[in-house]
């Protein structure tokens, strides 16, 4: 099998109708074979408890969801990437012990509503901060996924090849997120990847991503999961 992952960022109700539309698209092609990465209480706005639709929505229309940080806001200092990305590099702004109760709250936030934990993290803006040096399996997670790797706690670790439209302030960088994605699978760098962001609706890209989606459909690559690609025992990185 020559997988490839998609994967919905930003998950969140402040983005229901972009959810909706998105997977009234993806469904049809991939159909429950996608990743969510899910924001438990999007910039302290939108908390899942009180969305109970939006949860069932997300639930129902994946395989697979991944907590994505907290807030997907720093809540203190700031940075180079904190400008470029808008200020969504969370993980950036949390000493050690904030990173642990960040995940750990978010955890108790996904046990609620989805009726179990996150096994997978992926950081806002990718900024893992010092997640890494938590134990994540204490935790429940087992695995976190990167722009270039999808990297287990237990030391496995995945190439991947990342397209990704959202690259932060300037919406005309998508073009160049797409090339990086292009240039990678082209080197035969990893696993193809869509990271998708509902954004990438209100920028135009979506008729881009929807075709490179069938792209790799008709070149034979199959929809997996993260979940799905660390427990296989022999991943086959396409060219």
């Amino acid at each position: 099998m020559r997988p490839f992952l998609v994967c919905i960022h930003d998950a969140t109700p402040a983005y229901a109708h972009e959810t909706q539309v998105m997977l009234r698209d993806l469904v049809p092609l991939l159909g429950r074979r996608v990743s969510f990465g899910v924001v438990p209480n999007w910039h302290g706005e939108w908390p899942l408890v009180a969305h109970p639709d939006y949860c069932r929505l997300v639930r129902e229309g994946s395989e697979e969801l991944l907590l994505h940080g907290y807030f997907h806001r720093r809540r203190r200092g700031w940075g180079p990437t904190t400008l470029f990305a808008e200020g969504c590099d969370e993980m950036n702004g949390l000493d050690l012990e904030e990173t642990r109760r960040t995940l750990e709250r978010g955890q108790r936030v996904f046990a609620e509503v989805f009726g179990e934990s996150a096994r997978g993290f992926l950081a806002p803006g990718w900024q893992l901060g010092h997640v890494r040096r938590v134990n994540g399996n204490t935790l429940g997670l087992q695995h976190v996924l990167g722009f270039f790797s999808l990297e287990s706690w237990a030391g496995r670790s995945i190439p991947l090849a990342t397209w990704t439209w959202d690259c932060g302030r300037w919406g005309g960088l998508g073009h160049l997120g797409h090339g990086i994605g292009r240039l990678l699978q082209s080197l035969d760098r990893g696993v193809p990847t869509l990271a998708i962001h509902p954004r990438d609706l209100e920028r135009g890209f979506w008729p881009k991503i929807l075709r490179l989606t069938e792209e790799l459909l008709d070149a034979g690559y199959e929809p997996s999961t993260l979940a799905g690609l660390l427990e296989a025992s022999d991943v086959e990185v396409a060219v």
